[in-house]
């Protein structure tokens, strides 16, 4: 039975894969190369489009050979598109691209119209004169042009994926719905401040601790929060999950600490976590943010000066504060029904967003009139929407703004 960490490592590897949806094009490409000859010839169907054998092979022979140089063509596009996106704003989109479900089904369709009229030639010569499938030749005329109107699609989307309004919309869009998957309940005018519940445990006892046995590290994208605490609850133990979701964490480094003996649960504990090369949205809801900063940043940059993308950020990265403001964000401690503390975890606060989400701009976009006047408007829609217990971080994040905008003044 697999594991929740194999579950979640397949579930990411069958989202972003590549080639996978493209196979199963090919597979049906297959099915319907044996099929299509074998209908042809029990329909019997008159038809206004007929084709000699010569006819037949010459036509097969240009769309299979035309597909497989258009397929490269298109290939070429995509890793335009790629090369643009990482140099204009962030690497960290090839991700998204990679995940496009209407790239990888447009390779799918040009690669099987391919497969499908390669095949179909090997039914024609043996047939003889008159009994061409024409049926399944016009199919494969029909591929070509289901295969131009996917490309013209595909063209449209890959120049609408690279504008700068459009990049930024997705990574708010995706933002959104991982905030409001991971924090789902309101907040209200008298709920108190929450803190870091990992700063406020503190054992009894030494910890024993359950190190990353990933080869080379990585970072950790993932936990089975449910699972970790039936098993704290199971061996009656309290479990601190020692990194943050989205930290890289080195070889052998500690990822549990588990307080109360029970050793024997480590290989279970480190089964409902998940290690990748880099982080994502699903259990992480500062990525978003993360990457809406690297591409103001990035526009911010000498090199590229360009005020108004960093502008455009700003307008999402408030988006997310709104909605983080009005949310109750977790404190890190789960406790059994008896009260007892049984794990523990590092979640990010109210304030560790809004330091993440402007202090890198702020320092770098502060002489910038257009950016301060932006992070200024940002600030004051924050302090009017947030609950009062969130605003004296408003407040601070103000007076920091105002301060770094003095100074870039007097230079």
């Amino acid at each position: 039975m697999l594991t929740w960490s194999q579950k979640f490592r397949i579930r990411t590897w069958v989202l972003s894969s590549m080639w996978l949806v493209p196979v199963g094009f090919v597979f049906a490409a297959i099915a319907m190369a044996w099929f299509m000859p074998q209908f042809d010839d029990a329909l019997s169907l008159k038809i206004p489009f007929t084709y000699s054998v010569s006819a037949a092979t010459a036509t097969l022979s240009a769309i299979s050979s035309g597909m497989l140089v258009f397929t490269g063509f298109v290939f070429s596009v995509i890793t335009f598109a790629i090369q643009f996106g990482s140099a204009s704003y962030t690497n960290r989109l090839l991700r998204s691209i990679s995940r496009n479900t209407g790239t990888k089904v447009a390779l799918g369709v040009f690669v099987a119209t391919f497969i499908y009229s390669l095949l179909l030639l090997a039914d024609i010569s043996p047939r003889g004169e008159g009994r061409v499938p024409n049926l399944s030749v016009l199919f494969a005329v029909l591929l070509v042009g289901v295969s131009v109107l996917v490309f013209l699609r595909l063209i449209a989307s890959v120049t609408d994926s690279i504008r700068s309004g459009r990049v930024v919309a997705d990574i708010g869009r995706s933002g959104r719905q991982v905030i409001e998957a991971t924090f789902p309940l309101p907040v209200t005018a008298d709920t108190p401040p929450s803190s870091s519940g990992a700063a406020r445990y503190t054992p009894d006892t030494p910890g024993h601790e359950v190190g990353c046995p990933r080869s080379g590290g990585g970072v950790l994208q993932a936990m089975d929060l449910d699972g970790i605490v039936a098993v704290a609850e199971e061996t009656r133990v309290t479990v601190e999950l020692v990194p943050e979701i989205g930290e890289f964490v080195s070889t052998g480094a500690p990822v549990f600490r588990i307080y109360g003996a029970s050793q024997t649960i480590a290989a279970r504990l480190l089964d409902s976590v998940a290690f990748g090369d880099e982080r994502t949205y699903r259990q992480d809801p500062s990525f978003s943010l993360r990457i809406l900063v690297d591409i103001a940043l990035k526009a911010l940059s000498p090199a590229v000066n360009d005020p108004t993308t960093a502008v455009e950020s700003l307008g999402r990265i408030e988006d997310l504060l709104l909605l983080l403001g009005s949310r109750w964000l977790p404190d890190g401690v789960c406790r059994d029904a008896q009260g007892e503390v049984r794990f523990v975890y590092r979640t990010p606060s109210w304030e560790d967003d809004l330091d993440l989400s402007l202090t890198e701009i702020r320092l770098f976009g502060a002489s910038t009139p257009s950016v301060a006047a932006r992070m200024r408007e940002l600030l004051e829609t924050l302090h009017g929407n947030v609950p009062l217990w969130r605003q004296a971080a408003v407040e601070e994040q103000m007076r920091l703004l105002d301060q770094a905008t003095t100074e870039s003044c007097q230079e």
